[in-house]
């Protein structure tokens, strides 16, 4: 298994990138003041799932075929932009009412709909790819054992970290949103803000090279 020297260096790298913003965090945070708390951290839970799905591809070897083959990095680039440009026109044209997004995020449905927003945000962003397997690979020893094992175990350590700092993070933004939550302009700016937020994502997709 990974050495205990190693893994200390490997939490201080994944604290730093958890608290370094990334899309993941700004599409978890937009969520959140845009539909609420509930919404926000089902958003997180998907992120992280695709980041631990990202590192067992990592650790298989599965992504470097993917920056081989430059059609499916294309792929995936425009799979993940159209997304996001969908989701921000749905954003755009969202009702103002507290009442319709607390009856949205009360459902199974509903929470499930933002798990999945985030999971394929995550898994659809090509830019994760090289950047798992330029991070992993330092910290797993062919000879401590499976290397997917290896990436899986790092993968979820970087996945409860995120959970546990960005989750006070949403609850900070969940209370700043009560605060204001009968405010139909606040709930009309946050939802504009969110979509442009996605268009963002989106257009920064699509300005990406396979480097």
């Amino acid at each position: 298994m990974i050495e205990g020297s190693v893994y200390q260096l490997f939490l201080l790298t994944a604290l730093i990138i958890v608290i370094t913003p990334g899309p993941d965090t700004i599409l978890v945070l937009s969520r959140t003041l845009a539909t609420g708390g509930g919404a926000g951290l089902m958003t997180l839970l998907g992120t992280q799932t695709g980041n631990v799905i990202h590192a067992v591809l990592a650790g298989l070897g599965v992504s470097t075929l993917v920056l081989m083959v430059p059609w499916m990095f294309d792929f995936l680039k425009y799979l993940g932009a159209g997304y996001l440009i969908y989701l921000a026109i749905k954003l755009w044209y969202s009702s103002e009412s507290v009442e319709i997004n607390s009856q949205l995020t009360s459902s199974r449905n509903g929470y499930l709909q933002y798990f999945y927003q985030g999971l394929i945000n995550n898994l659809v962003n090509p830019k994760m790819i090289p950047f798992f397997i330029a991070i992993f690979p330092q910290f797993i020893n062919p000879e401590k054992g499976n290397l997917a094992l290896q990436s899986f175990f790092l993968g979820i350590t970087l996945a409860v970290m995120a959970i546990l700092i960005l989750g006070i993070a949403i609850s900070v933004a969940t209370k700043m949103r009560n605060v204001i939550s009968e405010s139909s302009l606040f709930l009309n700016v946050a939802n504009k803000f969110a979509a442009f937020v996605f268009l963002g994502l989106a257009i920064r997709l699509l300005t990406q090279r396979n480097t």
